[in-house]
């Protein structure tokens, strides 16, 4: 049985040069989701020490009912993700 962690919607950031997922957080958790050109930090190993990223692209994937495996038109309403497309910023 899956547990309330894995049947949450969330958010991920892709980073394209990489083509590898670099962050994963609950939409839970967000209050805010950047735009297309807009810089987003992530932290590594400490409060001092940051990635800084630009995103590419936003794409929102609508989530489906898990009680009844149908979709969902909210992610509100269902298991969905918001995906970020990135790139590193200097």
């Amino acid at each position: 049985m899956a547990s309330n962690k894995e049947e949450e919607s969330y958010l991920e950031l892709y980073d394209l040069a990489r083509k590898e997922k670099v962050a994963k957080a609950s939409l839970a958790e967000i209050k805010f989701v950047p735009r297309t050109g807009e810089r987003i930090f992530i932290p590594l190993k400490g409060p001092r020490d940051w990635d800084s990223y630009t995103v590419v692209a936003v794409e929102y994937f609508l989530g489906y009912d898990p009680s009844t495996g149908e979709p969902s038109r909210s992610v509100s309403k269902g298991i969905g993700r918001i995906a970020l497309y990135v790139e590193a910023s200097k």
